[in-house]
């Protein structure tokens, strides 16, 4: 028996970059040193973030137990803990996802005027933004997969971190307990950043238990290089999920999935198969 959300069963051997974006149990080559952070830019002016991924449990092989940071149903997991990517194989053409289609004018409609205003401060959207947000075939594939977190874009708004930097908010959990930006440093550099927080409304005067003025929150958190390897990596994870949920079998999984599957199966042969004890 190989029926997911059995994780005390063998996984068929699973098959590592080149042939699929999951590094497994390597290291990538430009791996960072692992102390919870993340810097967008370069140098003094480089901006430090906290850093973890926020998904949704992955069944019994990655539990939603509220051992992290919690946003409604999705989890804060330490960067450690999420399969390594070969991120220099997403070059922003989103090749693994197949046929992206034509951009579509309602979109190009919405990202134009955001790329004249960025242009206006010396940044602009990067190609795999305008690709996820515009191209027809890629359009809402996040909502598809999302469970009820869906595409919402707006911007540019003002960094906190940053008056220089710009944010663009593209994807938002259904009922906003947490949100996904681009985030633009002025050196050129973008990252996935995410927050509790919308930023794109003024937030209202809030108040402590004696009266006093409470200034509201301004934490983002680093999440994703880019944005095709955050929709590559939450599409994986939901697409995983409903695997699971459905009782599919392991070896009926795409290679891509079942290497990705395999990073929470501890290796216990030379043969690229894992057991988990039960």
């Amino acid at each position: 028996m190989d029926e997911l959300g059995r994780p005390d069963i063998r996984l068929p051997q699973t098959l590592t970059s080149p042939n699929t974006r999951v590094l497994g149990a390597r290291p990538p080559a430009n791996a960072h040193p692992e102390d919870g952070f993340r810097r967008i830019g370069e140098g003094p002016a480089a901006v430090r973030l906290p850093a973890f991924w926020a998904g949704h449990g992955i069944g019994p092989y990655r539990p939603y137990d509220e051992q992290g940071r919690t946003f409604a149903w999705f989890q804060a997991y330490p960067l450690e803990m999420v399969p390594p990517l070969d991120e220099e194989s997403f070059v922003g053409d989103f090749a693994w996802f197949g046929d992206i289609g034509d951009p579509l004018d309602h979109r190009t409609a919405v990202t134009d005027p955001i790329a004249s205003d960025l242009a206006r401060d010396g940044l602009s959207l990067p190609a795999d933004f305008l690709a996820l947000i515009t191209r027809a075939n890629l359009h809402r594939c996040l909502d598809r997969e999302g469970g009820g977190a869906w595409t919402d874009v707006t911007g540019p708004l003002p960094s906190p971190v940053d008056p220089a930097d710009r944010m663009v908010l593209f994807f938002r959990d259904q009922q906003s307990c947490i949100m996904w930006y681009l985030y633009l440093h002025h050196s050129g550099q973008a990252a996935v950043v995410c927050s509790d927080r919308d930023f794109t409304v003024e937030p209202g005067l809030r108040y402590g238990p004696d009266g006093e003025i409470v200034l509201p929150r301004r934490e983002i958190f680093w999440t994703a290089p880019s944005v095709e390897i955050f929709a590559y990596r939450f599409l994986a994870e939901a697409r995983l999920t409903l695997a699971i949920h459905e009782k599919q079998r392991a070896g009926e999984l795409d290679p891509e999935l079942l290497a990705y599957l395999a990073h929470y199966v501890p290796s216990s042969s030379s043969e690229g198969c894992g057991r988990m004890p039960r």
